[in-house]
């Protein structure tokens, strides 16, 4: 009897084994058969341009690191990451609903914007951003506070966080000398010009935009108490009736971070790299 009972241990355990080594095996839900539609924000140089940038790297390593052919579509963005996830992923646009992608890169790993967005999981971030100031040494040669903005210019993309920071802060004191700009790349053309003194936003921005320039002017963190935030981790959000898709691509994106392909598409480009704290399982 206890012979029996071994093998028929043994047996259920080999066909365990192979009903998972099956699920491994199993094509991964996508909504074309062997593609992984991956959305990248519209004209967001350098991360997405003209089918080129950042984003547009990691996507293409994430499709083939799962076996799969990259479509890298453009989306424009919304009022706010909510909108976007709602119409890039789980609900969709009404002009476009047909077009929702499978995954979507550079979501905010964030526990509030997870909290709010239940239709989709939100996971493995691949890179660290954070606000900086670039400044023009010659006519700020040190940074301790920001009160020599109540006598210099300093440029910020309207309506963000520094923005609305700078603006509020130190009762309006600043608020005379904050110049707004459409986006942080035209910003940093007015400190190239120097129409500006500096400008304060996300680093990798501030770099792309300052190009081969970068080293005529001093990039450190904002000197900014009470500021929400100085960084965040950015990763990607799938549907959240879709966790095989989720926990394939955490694993690849982990893969993507440690073997340095992640760093690659940020230094090739002369841009900084900051690693995520940990790439994180959906």
């Amino acid at each position: 009897m206890r012979t029996e009972r071994l093998r028929a241990g043994l047996a259920l355990a080999l066909a365990l084994s192979g009903a998972a080594a099956m699920a491994d095996d199993a094509p991964l839900r996508t909504r074309q058969a062997g593609v992984l539609r991956v959305a990248v924000y519209k004209d967001y140089p350098p991360f997405a341009d003209r089918e080129q940038g950042i984003d547009v790297d990691v996507a293409k390593a994430l499709a083939e690191k799962l076996g799969l052919k990259a479509e890298v579509r453009a989306y424009p963005d919304a009022d706010s990451i909510d909108g976007d996830l709602r119409n890039i992923i789980w609900r969709g646009h009404p002009l476009w609903r047909e077009q929702l992608a499978d995954v979507m890169l550079h979501v905010p790993v964030d526990p509030h914007v997870i909290q709010k967005n239940d239709q989709v999981r939100i996971f493995g971030p691949y890179f660290r951003e954070r606000l900086v100031v670039a400044r023009n040494a010659s006519r700020i040669p040190q940074l301790p506070t920001l009160q020599i903005f109540t006598t210099e210019k300093i440029g910020v993309e309207v309506e963000t966080l520094e923005d609305r920071y700078l603006v509020g802060s130190f009762g309006g004191l600043l608020r005379e000398n904050v110049v707004h700009f459409p986006t942080l790349i035209a910003a940093t053309a007015a400190l190239l010009k120097g129409d500006v003194s500096a400008v304060m936003g996300r680093q990798t921005l501030i770099e792309a935009g300052l190009g081969t320039s970068a080293d005529r002017f001093v990039i450190s963190a904002a000197p900014a108490p009470g500021l929400a935030t100085s960084g965040w981790e950015l990763g990607m959000a799938v549907k959240a009736d879709n966790p095989e898709l989720a926990e394939a691509l955490a694993r690849a994106i982990d893969a993507l971070v440690r073997e340095g392909v992640v760093e690659r598409a940020f230094t090739s480009r002369g841009l900084s790299y900051r690693a995520p704290v940990g790439a994180g399982a959906p």
